[in-house]
């Protein structure tokens, strides 16, 4: 993790930004969140072998869902200190990125190991045909939207593993400037007080040398 600059800026100042985006668009998907819980709406319903999900299982993929965004959320907030406070302050921020990354490239084996609030390749699927209305598409329709998904999905990757880089290289800047600023605070010097030009002409060869003290 070599280099303190990336693109136009420093990897602390294109940190907060990109802790500062997290934390509003997951504030916003909580806040949209609660809002379709409390009008009873069933957005976010997990999909097991094409059946309706259970009430419980509801309950379960809600809850886990707005607890992952509120620790996105605490990691994102905790990054805007960081600057003052150290760079642990980055660490939450790089393991949850770490892991939004995982859940990201797990979703191309199973789209229920994706994060809970992204839609998967079906659901987008499912949207599309309902807009265009059409039950069915050939599979000249199917081969583009399959061929704009997969780039647009790549791009996304390619996005997390610049965040996670950038939040790894900043850790790592703000753990060398923290170290250099305690070495410099606790750094001492070696003071030696030195007699004059006669006190040294009258000193013999066995006294003792002059007295020195650390400061």
């Amino acid at each position: 993790m070599s280099g303190t600059r990336t693109l136009c800026c420093h990897v602390t100042t294109a940190t907060v930004s990109f802790a500062a985006f997290y934390l509003i668009v997951n504030m916003l998907i909580l806040v949209d969140i609660i809002r379709m819980v409390s009008l009873d709406k069933e957005a976010f319903s997990v999909h097991y072998h094409e059946s309706k999900a259970t009430r419980s299982q509801r309950v379960f993929d809600i809850s886990t869902t707005i607890l992952m965004l509120v620790l996105m959320l605490i990691s994102a907030v905790l990054v805007l200190f960081s600057k003052r406070k150290g760079p642990m302050f980055v660490l939450p921020f790089v393991l949850t990125m770490f892991v939004e990354l995982s859940q990201s490239c797990l979703s191309l084996f199973d789209g229920a190991w994706g994060l809970p609030w992204t839609h998967k390749y079906r659901e987008i699927l499912q949207i599309v045909k309902s807009q265009r209305r059409v039950d069915r598409w050939n599979e000249e329709d199917i081969g583009q939207f399959t061929m704009e998904y997969s780039v647009l999905f790549m791009m996304v990757i390619l996005l997390k593993v610049y965040v996670l880089n950038v939040s790894m290289r900043c850790f790592y800047a703000l753990k060398a400037e923290s170290m250099a600023a305690v070495s410099v605070d606790t750094g001492k010097t070696v003071t030696v007080k030195l007699p004059s030009y006669d006190v040294a002409l009258k000193m013999k060869a066995q006294d003792t040398p002059p007295s020195y003290y650390e400061a």
